[in-house]
């Protein structure tokens, strides 16, 4: 039996094989065992999958000092269902919006520079979880080396905005110009790569403004609001604020653009546990790759329970899958 490895696979394959860290080596590694087909003929593979990833869990572990001197501190491997990078100038509270929301041990102080080293924290979403990443400062003379990385491999950029702040607007200003000099635009739709030399990458994003409990704040939300409503959409929040702070897991979920859906075996209850991820847009052959790993086209069928459809429902396999949709495969 052939494997027939998916594009997914190989491309993965191909950041092991240029990873320079344990921490890429790993999470290469660990998309290449979430993509392999698990029957017989994959034993072998399998075998060695794991050896590897082994290895790369102790490196990354018990590596030495060379290792670690090596280790590129801006490289967050990304988990759960997406990755939300922070982007701000000086004390615009984006430690104590990771603090709140995640149980990361951030630094949460009064004088600027307090985070030297970006900082993951996981976010629960009703039954998944988001990174949240927490970064350094920067400001209009430096962007620490790196960070520009983050900001394009992320799934989602949030600039926090300081409402406290009277250069309020000098820095919002500030932050989507080195994200321009990199050719990164945020954006209200999808993640979208560049078309032609020369063009922007795409990258879902708003300007989350922080501290609208203080005063003078709301006058500096209408500032933000007249200068840059045009270009990226500004989001009122507080840390102070319970229910901003509870509603903001719906905003990163809505930001990363995934869809949960729920696989039904046959004759059986579906798993209401562990949703399968896809991103938005993917139809039930994207669904049936994720739960076959390659060996999908042996789904001829499949039942639908969910958004515009009636309960069980049969569906093509090009059907457009909408969060919470429940799918029973048939092979």
């Amino acid at each position: 039996m052939t494997l027939n490895l998916t594009p997914q696979y190989h491309e993965a394959d191909a950041r092991y094989r240029a990873a320079r860290t344990p921490a890429e080596r790993l999470a290469a590694l660990e998309d290449m065992w979430r993509e392999l087909p698990k029957h017989k003929s994959s034993e072998k593979m399998q075998a060695e999958l794991k050896k590897k990833l082994s290895a790369a869990r102790k490196a990354l572990q018990h590596g030495g000092k060379k290792s670690a001197a090596k280790a590129d501190p801006f490289a967050i491997p990304k988990t759960g269902a997406g990755q939300v990078v922070l982007l701000g100038a000086p004390n615009g509270g984006k430690s104590s919006i990771v603090g709140g929301l995640t149980n990361a041990h951030v630094n949460i102080a009064e004088y600027p520079f307090a985070t030297p080293l970006p900082l993951p924290g996981m976010v629960s979403y009703e039954d998944i979880q988001i990174q949240l990443v927490d970064t350094p400062p920067v400001t209009a003379e430096h962007v620490p080396p790196g960070l520009a990385g983050l900001w394009r491999s992320a799934d989602a950029v949030l600039v926090v905005a300081d409402l406290a702040s009277d250069g309020v607007l000098e820095d919002v200003e500030m932050c989507l110009a080195h994200l321009a000099e990199r050719q990164i635009e945020l954006s209200d739709g999808p993640r979208t790569s560049p078309a032609e030399t020369g063009a922007s990458l795409k990258v879902p994003g708003v300007v989350l403004a922080n501290k609208i409990d203080l005063p003078g704040a709301t006058e500096r939300l209408e500032l933000l609001r007249e200068f840059f409503a045009e270009r990226v959409r500004i989001e009122p929040f507080s840390t102070q604020a319970a229910g901003r702070l509870t509603a903001l897991p719906e905003l990163l979920f809505r930001l990363i653009r995934v869809i949960r859906v729920y696989a039904k075996p046959p004759g059986k209850k579906p798993d209401m546990d562990d949703p399968f991820i896809l991103r938005t847009d993917s139809d039930v052959h994207e669904l049936a790759r994720k739960v076959y790993r390659g060996l999908e086209q042996r789904v001829h069928a499949a039942r639908l329970w969910g958004q515009g459809v009636a309960d069980g429902q049969n569906v093509h396999l090009d059907h457009v899958l909408h969060d919470r949709d429940i799918v029973e495969l048939h092979v």
